[in-house]
């Protein structure tokens, strides 16, 4: 029977979506007359958090309604794929990884927080569309707080609609992405990007990695 691997997008199977979210977010902020712009090394402390948090960080004083405004400028930013085409890159091993999986038959989909209009063109960029399309990528905009629908509402609906799988293994690198791991009683890989790894409990069923090809022990 076939296992089902379920992908996050950024920061999991891409490398450098996170540079051109700064530098979008300074252009952002410079539109609207701020003079704070972030730096690197706050980039790499706020790696993983919503859009609007990024600017609640930077501009603390600012009520939230000011920090959704940017957050929505950086959706909207005209040169966006422009910006992002400049930095966002496969991660290592992801391509030779997914085509493993993919040889031996398991099932794979990416669910992302990012919108609908984005998700295909992060995956073009990331050289990644030999492994998924429409049929099996989906944008969750988790970014907003207007939108209830959730990653787990994804991957709960494509599991009772998709044909039954000996198991569920979820790969991403945020807590979040491991709790949906528990939620369906699956395996949940926790990728810790080397030199920042991020700290999360030894629990049951959850392995932490730094190196993708780690996942295909469940190949």
């Amino acid at each position: 029977m076939k296992k089902l691997f379920v992908w996050d997008f950024h920061g999991t199977l891409e490398k450098g979506n996170e540079f051109a979210a700064l530098d979008i977010s300074n252009r952002a902020l410079k539109k609207h007359g701020f003079p704070e712009r972030f730096t690197e090394q706050q980039g790499n402390e706020l790696y993983g958090k919503k859009w609007h948090e990024y600017f609640e960080y930077i501009l603390p004083n600012e009520p939230h309604d000011v920090h959704v405004m940017l957050q929505q400028t950086c959706f909207e930013w005209p040169e966006a794929e422009v910006i992002v085409a400049e930095y966002i890159q496969p991660n290592d091993h992801a391509a030779e990884v997914l085509r493993a999986i993919q040889a031996a038959g398991h099932s794979q989909i990416l669910i992302s927080n990012t919108s609908v209009e984005a998700l295909p063109i992060f995956v073009a960029h990331a050289k990644l569309t030999d492994f998924f399309n429409a049929a099996n990528s989906f944008a969750v905009m988790a970014h907003s707080k207007e939108v209830k629908r959730t990653k787990l509402d994804v991957l709960e609906e494509f599991i009772k609609a998709a044909a039954p799988h000996q198991s569920v293994i979820v790969i991403g690198d945020s807590p979040k992405d491991m709790d949906l791991a528990k939620h369906v009683k699956g395996v949940g890989y926790f990728y810790r990007h080397p030199g920042r790894e991020l700290e999360f409990p030894k629990e049951k069923n959850i392995v932490q990695i730094t190196d993708l090809r780690k996942v295909l022990a469940e190949v």
